[in-house]
Order: structure tokens, then C-alpha cells, then sequence
């Protein structure tokens, strides 16, 4: 697929990085943004559902391990998003574990592996109910950190991934950095942006760089990620790294 094919593409909405991405994601493709806490990820995640939004697309976001309510304050404390008034626009829709579906993993007594097909059939019904364009899933280490075999959690992983590309979705999809479960996550993605940060002395910066595209160019460079009161965008500079 060429990179000049714009119409295949989706803008992320985070200003630099479309860039990098030589156009955006793919359409209907599973993208996993990876990294340790506190390097942007589900800014990076939410930013990219406001971007489809605002373009009036439906989009929905899948909140494995806290209420909607959080993120929702978090943002509009943060950079003054206003998550809400989209819910009320029919645009945005929240999946969060206030759900009976994702409740199931509060319980010791359900497998991890009934517990992940519960989950498949839930998205698979919001998506054929909301018809949403774009997901974002923060995050998705929740769902799989109790899968001891290693065969089992890649096919279970290319089972989820599959949902959304079956149904022409574009995912964002967040991983921690935790127990190698980010490697096996990144394997089976189409895409990897890898989120992190570093400290020079009484400076923090965080950096970002494209890790993997399938079928598409990328700019190889690691990059500076900035987080202001307007969000996140990506800097066409190097972290200062001395």
C-alpha cells in the first residue's frame, strides 16, 4: 500500500505525529501504543477519539481498570476536554468495568480465558450497536496478565485484535511496560508507537518513536513528546539525551 494513499488513512489528531506515521494509521487496523506509567498513554489514546469526534465519527473507549467518570474529570482537569458534552452528542461512547462483562474480572472464580471471550462478545455487540470508527482501549494488560502459557495468551491477543479488523475498526490499544506481557501485545499489532521519558538532571522529557508499521514507511527517529494544557504533539526534534 503506498503511503501517498490518503484515503486509507486515519489522522491520529496528535500535531507530528501523522508525520512519522507517513499519513496516519491504517483504516481498520490494531495499533498498540506501549510504555511505562506515566508517559502519555491514555492521553495519547483519548486525543486520537477527540480527533474522530470532532470529525463527527462515532468512537468508543474501553476503560479495563477504573470507572469512565476518571478519565473524564482527568481530562477536563488537565486540557479543558470536554468528554461529556461528546457522550451527550451520541458521539462517544465509554465501556468501563461498572459493565457486567468486565465486572467478571473482579471475580477469582472466572478463567482468564472465559473471562477474555466474555470480553470479545462484548466489544463485538458495541461495535455492531455503536458502529464506531475508532476505539481506544486503556488499558489492555488487564485483560491478559493472568494467562500463564505463552501460546495461549499470542493466539488470545490475535483473537482480540481480530475483532476490530473483521469489523474495519481503528484501534488504539495501551499496554504497560510489565512482566514481558508488552512484548507479546506489540507482536501481534500492525502498528507500535513506544512511548517513554527521561531525566537529565532537574529535567524531565519524554520521548516517542514508531517502533513497527506493517505495510507503510515510518520516520525513524526517536522523538520529543510534549504534554501541554492543549494536549499531546510530537516535536521534530531529538530528546536531549546528555
Amino acid at each position: 500500500m503506498s503511503d501517498a494513499d490518503s484515503s486509507e488513512r486515519m489522522k491520529t489528531g496528535i500535531s507530528g505525529l501523522d508525520e512519522m506515521l507517513r499519513g496516519g494509521y491504517f483504516k481498520g487496523t490494531a495499533n498498540v501504543v506501549s510504555g511505562a506509567s506515566g508517559t502519555g498513554k491514555t492521553i495519547f489514546g483519548t486525543q486520537f477519539l477527540l480527533e474522530g469526534a470532532k470529525n463527527g465519527e462515532n468512537v468508543m473507549c474501553i476503560i479495563t481498570s477504573e470507572e469512565s467518570k476518571s478519565i473524564v474529570k482527568e481530562m477536563k482537569t488537565s486540557f479543558e476536554w470536554d468528554l461529556e458534552e461528546y457522550v451527550k452528542q451520541g458521539k462517544l461512547t465509554f465501556v468501563d468495568i461498572t459493565d457486567p462483562s468486565l465486572r467478571l474480572q473482579k471475580s477469582v472464580e472466572i478463567a482468564p480465558s472465559e473471562l477474555i471471550k466474555s470480553f470479545k462478545k462484548l466489544v463485538e455487540s458495541k461495535i455492531e450497536e455503536i458502529q464506531p470508527t475508532r476505539i481506544f482501549i486503556d488499558s489492555i494488560e488487564a485483560l491478559f496478565l493472568a494467562i500463564e502459557s505463552n501460546y495461549k495468551l499470542r493466539t488470545l491477543i490475535d483473537d482480540v485484535f481480530g475483532v476490530f479488523r473483521k469489523h474495519n475498526v481503528t484501534s488504539v490499544i495501551t499496554v504497560g511496560a510489565m512482566y514481558g506481557l508488552d512484548e507479546m501485545v506489540e507482536y501481534g499489532a500492525d502498528s507500535v508507537v513506544k512511548l517513554g521519558r527521561i531525566t537529565t538532571g532537574n529535567n524531565l522529557q519524554r520521548s516517542i518513536y514508531i517502533m513497527k508499521m506493517r505495510g507503510s514507511g515510518t520516520i525513524n527517529e526517536v522523538r520529543v513528546l510534549s504534554i501541554s494544557d492543549s494536549g499531546m504533539s510530537v516535536l521534530a526534534q531529538s530528546p536531549y539525551l546528555e
